[in-house]
């Protein structure tokens, strides 16, 4: 296992586990139980004093004093909750000689359910295990506060059991002085038992050391993810906020804006690797656009194993060129794709992507004005029909696409994603191209661009259907690369906080805030949430979290609506919040584990399925027409239907 992987899962799991162990050790047991006991017959000879609870800090030292002044060895049957208070008592029990036992961690509870807890307290303090568990006793001797009833008809061949306190420490000098013939041993060597002593393992010993910090240190701990949940609330909120305020106010821009008809030559770069499955409907698409001016389509093989570049010229389609290249990563396929276009309006799109009719011509159009550098389109979840599909179509338009909208009306959108975008070659050139400095090189590229000055904006209309993840392990291992890559350009970057532009004043602090931030953050709400529900018997804990579901909920179907998408998905997103919203939590924390290690990470590629368009041979324009109508139509209770493979 990794080493980022094992950080994670301990420290997810360590926080639970202390939590728990604090609201166990803090709290009282329900009932005392009390075990009946019987005569315990020793040699004769031979005394046994056995000393129930504690260790006490006032009443222990007069006992061990005692103890020690008459030359008395006795049997010390402690509590975990105490020993974790008075560690040091303990220790002075072993170092002089006497035997230590448990009953439990907390008093009056039965002795199996804490006795390994009370063991570990017992390995930290004093660096030995116990394997002695003795029941609290039911026995008159336990309180009695006359130690002279101690010895009222005693049989001296049985063990006296005594709870630590004055008749404890009386007891001791009247044993001593009524039995002076008699030898005083620990309970074990008078019984025959095994010993019961012996020097504590690594692994209890840590685990008593942790008990003891979640005993001492739980509530401080407590205080501060009370805090945490408080700033996830503060940023949920305001992320909301954001979302329902500027997103309404940039589509409003969006329609009040007069652009000027731009429709100039363009060259589509595709640069594929091992895309065979998709890779017809893309370029098909992307050849049956209806932009008036020439669409150049060329397509950059990176090295793929899978017959990709005898696919695309088996189409015989006219104006798609193919260049086959050794696999040199995505990066170089871009920047050869750029070198090899003959048109000054560039459109990178992703190999599995499917266009519009109008994509092309939408997309390009907000290059008419001379200080727009790169245009993101709105990318669409082809693959929308299982649980999972729908779970990321919910994601793209209440995650991605609204997240565009608000940074778009900041001026400051920090990724045109590889799947739809438009540059102009001027701002290409100008930052030095595609750079193969991060995993992410459209975020890489974007804010780079803005950092030039040019403007980055966002055209929703420019609509580009993608294949998803049909699968938890490809989701897992692409939002992986996803953020790690996005991690890698925010630190590339990071100095445009100290310049005046628009990227490091917003761009950054918006990623760094709701992107790292919230997601590493976010976990400790549900473990709040899962601690006050069922450990801490705190129900309002899920209330709160209900009414917070709730808000976003209806954020994401505000979302919907604004990206023109029906909301019969709607119903799948609170699934969407209880078990997809961790995995790309976790995706995000391990991405940020691993950067700390400095865990190096390949390039991962997704395996797939044709799922992206009509796959497989050359189809019409009206084909592909009656492929955009049948997703974006809700059909048999379903939004959509993937498209067919061919």
């Amino acid at each position: 296992m990794r080493a980022d992987r094992i950080s994670l899962v301990l420290g997810l799991g360590l926080l639970m586990g202390v939590l728990s162990f604090h609201a166990y050790a803090t709290s009282s047991a329900d009932e005392p139980v009390l075990a009946p006991v019987t005569a315990e017959p020793v040699p004769a000879g031979t005394a046994v004093l056995v000393i129930h609870g504690g260790p006490h800090p006032r009443w222990t030292p007069r006992v061990l004093d005692a103890l020690a002044r008459r030359g008395v060895r006795a049997t010390f049957v402690v509590v975990g909750a105490r020993v974790v208070e008075h560690p040091d008592l303990v220790r002075r029990m072993v170092a002089e000689g006497h035997e230590v036992g448990v009953s439990g961690f907390r008093e009056g509870e039965p002795a199996a359910l804490g006795a390994a807890f009370a063991r570990n307290a017992v390995a930290d303090a004093a660096h030995v295990e116990t394997s002695l568990v003795e029941p609290e006793p039911d026995t008159p001797d336990l309180h009695v506060h006359d130690p002279a009833l101690v010895f009222a008809g005693l049989d001296t061949d049985r063990v006296v059991r005594l709870h630590v306190g004055p008749a404890a420490r009386a007891a001791v000098d009247l044993l001593a002085d009524a039995l002076p013939d008699r030898r005083f041993t620990t309970l074990t060597a008078a019984t025959g038992r095994p010993a019961a002593m012996a020097d504590a393992g690594f692994g209890a010993r840590v685990t008593g050391r942790v008990q003891a910090w979640a005993r001492h240190h739980g509530d401080v701990l407590l205080t501060v993810l009370g805090v945490v949940c408080g700033l996830v609330a503060v940023l949920a909120l305001l992320r909301t906020v954001m979302q329902l305020g500027l997103a309404h106010t940039a589509r409003r821009l969006h329609r009040e804006l007069e652009v000027e008809p731009h429709a100039p030559p363009v060259s589509v770069i595709v640069p594929a690797y091992n895309e065979a499955a998709n890779i017809a409907a893309a370029v098909t698409s992307i050849a049956a656009s209806e932009h008036p001016a020439e669409v150049e389509v060329v397509v950059v093989d990176d090295g793929s194993t899978d017959g990709t570049a005898e696919v695309v010229r088996g189409l015989g389609l006219p104006g798609v060129r193919v260049v086959s290249q050794p696999n040199a990563g995505k990066f170089a396929a871009l920047n050869a794709g750029v070198a090899l276009a003959r048109h000054d309006a560039l459109v990178l799109v992703d190999g599995d992507t499917v266009f519009e009719p109008d994509t092309v011509s939408k997309v390009v159009r907000p290059l008419g004005d001379t200080g727009v550098g790169a245009v993101s389109g709105n990318v669409k979840v082809a693959n929308r029909g299982g649980l999972l599909g729908r779970w990321q179509h919910l994601e793209y338009c209440a995650g991605s696409n609204l997240d565009r909208q608000i940074l778009n009306a900041l001026e400051c959108v920090p990724t045109v994603p590889g799947a739809i975008g438009a540059f102009r070659r001027e701002a290409i050139e100008e930052v030095g191209g595609i750079s193969r400095d991060t995993l992410a090189e459209d975020t890489d590229l974007t804010m780079a661009i803005t950092r030039a000055g040019w403007r980055v904006v966002y055209e929703p209309s420019a609509r580009a259907w993608t294949e998803v993840p049909a699968n938890a392990r490809g989701l897992y291992r692409q939002r992986y690369r996803w953020s790690y890559g996005t991690l890698q350009s925010m630190w590339k970057h990071r100095t445009a906080v100290r310049e005046r532009g628009r990227m490091g004043r917003f761009g950054l602090l918006y990623l760094l805030a709701f992107h790292v931030v919230l997601p590493v953050l976010a976990p400790a709400l549900d473990v709040y949430v899962l601690y006050g529900a069922f450990v801490a018997d705190a129900p309002l804990a899920l209330v709160i979290w209900g009414v917070f579901l709730a808000v976003q909920t209806a954020s994401a179907g505000y979302a919907l609506r604004l990206d023109g998408e029906p909301l019969t998905p709607l119903w799948a997103y609170p699934f969407q919040q209880v078990v997809y919203r961790q995995l790309t939590y976790l995706v995000v924390v391990r991405s940020l584990v691993t950067a700390l290690h400095g865990t190096p990470v390949r390039w991962q590629t997704a395996r797939r399925r044709g799922l992206a368009g009509v796959g497989g041979g050359r189809r019409s324009a009206a084909k592909f027409r009656n492929l955009y109508e049948s997703i974006s139509v809700e059909e048999g209770g379903q939004v959509g239907s993937a498209p067919p493979s061919g």
